[in-house]
């Protein structure tokens, strides 16, 4: 099989015969720029973290995948991308941040879809990463339904940061409160920009109680 439909990187089209997977282990580990820290980056109260495990390269490859891994039902993509993305978290983070983070059961949430759009798309890309994050860190993952996107809100692009949170603006919900008291949440998506749409959703479930939260995205543009 692997002749007729030879496995290939989805990025450079290496063999990725002898691995299984999709991205080639050059382009998970040597092809991207790590994320660059942004010096005074300033978080909401409450908001612990930060990490993104790439910096988006607008017009390159990786935004290329990541635009695939969108629209176009990389399932498996997305999962290897977050267990890549978690891995690289554990092995950077802060020792102090690890332990506060065993010490308050930390539960992933991914961003979610307005309904409309998870139809339309066919699934949740952060979903797809938070499955690969649950893999690698072993933390409990939020079921479907748990958060909803209850507005749906008009693209950011282009928009302001103001504007941004003015459009974000209540569009979240959170449906099953107790899950979260008193607990640390990881909050999951794709590409962190200006942070309004992760600010957003962790202001709403701090607002049921969580202990704090923290934001993954596999890149940072």
């Amino acid at each position: 099989m692997g002749i007729v439909f030879p496995e290939t990187c989805i990025c450079c089209g290496a063999s990725t015969l002898a691995t299984g997977k999709s991205i080639c282990n050059w382009c998970c580990y040597d092809r991207f720029a790590n994320a660059e820290l942004t010096i005074g980056e300033i978080l909401p109260a409450g908001v612990h973290f930060q990490f993104s495990m790439w910096q988006f390269d607008k017009g390159g490859y990786l935004q290329k995948l990541l635009h695939d891994l969108k629209y176009n039902f990389m399932m498996g993509v997305g999962e290897e991308l977050g267990f890549l993305t978690g891995k690289t978290f554990l092995e950077n983070a802060d020792k102090d941040l690890l332990e506060i983070l065993d010490v308050h059961n930390p539960i992933v949430v991914p961003v979610p879809l307005h309904h409309k759009k998870e139809r339309m798309r066919g699934y949740n890309q952060a979903r797809a990463i938070a499955n690969g994050i649950n893999r690698a860190t072993r933390w409990e993952l939020a079921e479907p339904g748990v958060v909803s996107r209850v507005k749906r809100t008009k693209t950011q692009t282009g928009l302001s940061l103001s504007d941004r949170s003015e459009n974000l603006q209540g569009a979240f919900q959170i449906n099953h409160k107790n899950l979260f008291d008193g607990r640390f949440v990881v909050i999951v998506d794709d590409v962190y920009t200006t942070g309004a749409t992760t600010f957003e959703l962790a202001g709403a479930l701090l607002d049921e109680g969580i202990t704090g939260a923290g934001i993954l995205t596999v890149a940072k543009a």
